[in-house]
């Protein structure tokens, strides 16, 4: 009988898988969500350097633009005020103490009154106006708080026409209160003025405004364009975006450039 010889056994070595970035688990990247946006100010500052030009010219151009247009189209207009007082009572050196609040209680009544179509149609004959309305459109009538004066000031583009409606109004107010309503403590205690000095429309306030409406228009752009920018340029957002590492990156060549352009 043969002697059988032993089987040998081959053994047979098993080695460990290499851990390699390519045996790794992947994990699915989260969805995105369209509804947040994230906003990196390092981003938004850095793109705002690189077109600080665009934003300091189109500033300047707006601003200046803006001062021109002022200048040259917006009409000046010139105003003149007179100022009344309703006096109080005075008995033997002293002022009635019910006389002066009743004073302070007709200041509203004065003020209404003064602009009714009565007053008004005499202001407008005297001054050659159209109208008692466009008379009024000229008039604005302010009280000084928690006094009895109130100030009368009329704006048009002549600035003779302002004095001459501002002084016909209040003269012809204080004399219809006297003749019609025997009303006698309603004083002008300062007559209007002629004034050449415009009180607007105001250049530097003007050219400020467009100066800033031109730096916010440009902030917007560059705000715009960071948010709907959805290029990846460096390695660090590539990792950022996928949460994976880069190991390799290959550097733009001349040929890659031009094929772009």
């Amino acid at each position: 009988m043969p002697s059988s010889s032993p089987l040998k056994r081959k053994d047979k070595r098993h080695s460990a898988p290499t851990a390699t970035p390519y045996n790794n688990t992947f994990t699915p990247l989260p969805e995105e969500d369209d509804n947040d946006v994230e906003i990196d100010l390092t981003k938004l500052w850095e793109l705002v350097k690189k077109n600080i030009w665009l934003l300091i010219s189109v500033t300047l151009i707006c601003g200046i633009c803006t001062g021109l247009f002022t200048w040259l189209v917006i009409p000046e207009k010139y105003a003149s005020s007179g100022t009344l007082f309703l006096t109080p009572k005075v008995t033997e050196g002293l002022v009635d103490y019910n006389s002066l609040n009743t004073n302070q209680k007709l200041v509203n009544n004065v003020m209404n009154l003064l602009t009714q179509d009565n007053i008004m149609t005499k202001v407008a004959q005297q001054t050659g106006l159209d109208s008692a309305q466009k008379v009024r459109d000229t008039l604005t009538i302010t009280n000084t708080p928690n006094t009895e004066i109130i100030t009368v000031t009329a704006t048009t583009k002549d600035p003779k026409l302002s004095k001459e409606i501002a002084t016909d109004t209040i003269n012809t107010f204080v004399t219809e209160m006297s003749e019609s309503l025997n009303v006698q403590n309603i004083k002008i205690t300062d007559e209007p003025k002629l004034e050449y000095a415009p009180v607007s429309p105001s250049i530097p306030k003007n050219s400020l405004i467009g100066a800033l409406i031109g730096f916010v228009g440009v902030m917007a752009y560059l705000f715009v364009r960071l948010i709907t920018d959805k290029h990846l340029r460096t390695s660090r957002e590539v990792e950022a975006f996928l949460g994976l590492p880069v190991y390799i990156e290959l550097p733009e060549t001349q040929a890659m450039t031009k094929k772009k352009k």
